[in-house]
């Protein structure tokens, strides 16, 4: 059974991770700042990514509560740390199962690749019906409404036995998932001017390895790219004893590869694309929410069967937001069940209807603007708790005990250096990623938005959460 619980164990945090890891943000950054991306990444990995995956990892076994009672039973009033991880895991799934409603409507466009004659008009104008601003609260697109639906239905069968319907669900999923994103590795690297494309993707640029630019993103990305902060590597840990250590460090490979895979076939296609429309490749490289339905797509038709190819790589895409949202609906769901004692599928339902409900602020008209503030402020609440995590654990609870557990249920020893790293360098990291974060965004509007829009649908995000979870009963009542 060790063996058995540690492969769905490594199984679903891998998932969750390339989930809930923005896909093109490893690659996007690469291309930006330059292909030696990697070096000061791989450095945020190892001070920052893998420590703190070996730490919530470890503390989900050592307590074996779930996430709210686990802090609960270091300070009463740390419970308000979990809490507010259930939160954050909350407004992420939400916008995410949102993602995947667009991409299951791509999915049935794909037949007559509607979009041929203008994507972008098409995405914006068809598919999500955008307004020019911030106006038409009380409209909503219908396509997505339904689609919406139907997305919430998906993530239902994913969690409504707990972690059975998880390992099920992921078990399915996951080969389709490493079949297409091999697929579209070899085929985009076959297209025409693919390499130029990638060339522009890992193009060394010395100098920029001494810009502090470039590892603050560094350092940023290690943080919003493993899935922390949710209580979703908590809730997983208590299905596998031990090996917190290398399961930490084979996950951190996996995300890694991912990201490169990721970056090949996205780069490819937009070498190829930038020959089919006479576009340099850095103008139509982006990070948006939109750029896999705004530029992507327009290399699609030229793709040999392009109706199948359409279909297949919507499905790829639409497979890591199932990833994410699924895995951070089961950390919600799990604290229902061990918190308050009910039933997995009576969860699923609770999750699921308050998720579409929640969902429903990013369809109206201008859902696409709010949901693009929400996804950039959430990074916030993200730093926050698991800044408060590390103090906790650092702080206010022996930490030799977890470094202690650690040694004796992994064969890769953490030592002392784990320690001092929870305790020490880590929060320093995250306080400075929040100043600097700050800075930034006091600097400039996000995206040129109003100021009220802002204020309204991304400092409420961060500071709401935060209020409620401290407003939290106390009362510890985990459920073995």
């Amino acid at each position: 059974m060790g063996n058995n619980s540690r492969f769905f164990f490594v199984l679903l945090s891998v998932s969750a991770v390339i989930g809930l890891g923005s896909i093109w943000l490893y690659p996007y950054s690469s291309f930006k700042l330059g292909g030696l991306f990697f070096i000061p990444y791989l450095i945020a990995l190892i001070l920052l990514g893998v420590p703190l995956l070996i730490l919530e990892f470890s503390i989900g076994q050592y307590f074996n509560k779930n996430v709210v009672d686990l802090f609960a039973s270091i300070r009463k009033w740390f419970s308000s740390i979990g809490w507010l991880m259930i939160f954050n895991a909350f407004i992420v799934m939400s916008y995410y199962a949102v993602a995947l409603s667009w991409h299951i409507i791509y999915l049935f466009t794909s037949f007559g690749l509607q979009w041929k004659n203008g994507a972008e008009l098409y995405f914006f104008g068809n598919v999500i019906q955008v307004s020019k601003g911030f106006n038409g609260f009380t409209q909503f697109s219908l396509p997505v409404f339904i689609a919406l639906i139907t997305a919430w239905v998906v993530i239902f069968f994913y969690i409504k036995k707990g972690f059975e319907s998880m390992k099920k669900g992921f078990l399915m999923t996951f080969p389709v998932f490493i079949i297409l994103m091999l697929f579209f590795l070899l085929y985009s690297l076959t297209l025409d001017n693919a390499l130029n494309g990638v060339y522009s993707f890992l193009k060394p640029r010395f100098g920029s390895l001494f810009n502090s630019e470039i590892w603050i993103a560094s350092f940023s990305l290690a943080v919003a790219s493993l899935g922390l902060s949710f209580g979703v590597m908590h809730a997983f840990a208590r299905k596998c004893k031990g090996f917190a250590a290398e399961n930490s460090m084979i996950i951190a490979v996996f995300e890694l590869m991912a990201g490169f895979i990721t970056g090949f076939i996205m780069f490819a296609i937009l070498g190829f694309l930038s020959v089919k429309s006479g576009i340099g490749v850095d103008k139509l490289a982006s990070h948006d929410i939109s750029f896999s339905f705004t530029v992507l797509p327009q290399a699609l038709p030229f793709f040999y069967k392009p109706t199948l190819l359409s279909i297949l790589f919507f499905m790829l895409l639409s497979i890591f937001f199932i990833f994410g949202a699924a895995s951070l609906a089961y950390s919600i769901s799990h604290v229902l069940v061990h918190k308050f004692k009910t039933k997995h599928r009576n969860a699923a339902v609770f999750v699921s209807g308050f998720g579409f409900l929640l969902g429903l602020l990013f369809i109206i008209k201008p859902g696409f603007y709010i949901m693009d503030i929400a996804s950039h402020f959430v990074y916030y609440n993200i730093l926050i708790a698991i800044l408060l995590e590390t103090v906790a654990i650092g702080w206010f609870f022996e930490s030799e005990k977890i470094s202690s557990y650690i040694n004796q249920n992994s064969i890769l020893k953490v030592g002392a250096l784990w320690g001092f790293l929870i305790r020490y360098l880590i929060p320093l990291i995250l306080a400075l990623l929040l100043f600097f974060q700050i800075k930034s965004d006091i600097s400039a509007n996000y995206n040129n938005y109003p100021l009220g829009a802002l204020l309204v649908f991304g400092v409420s995000i961060v500071i709401v959460p935060i209020i409620i979870a401290f407003l939290m009963p106390r009362r510890i009542l985990d459920r073995r």
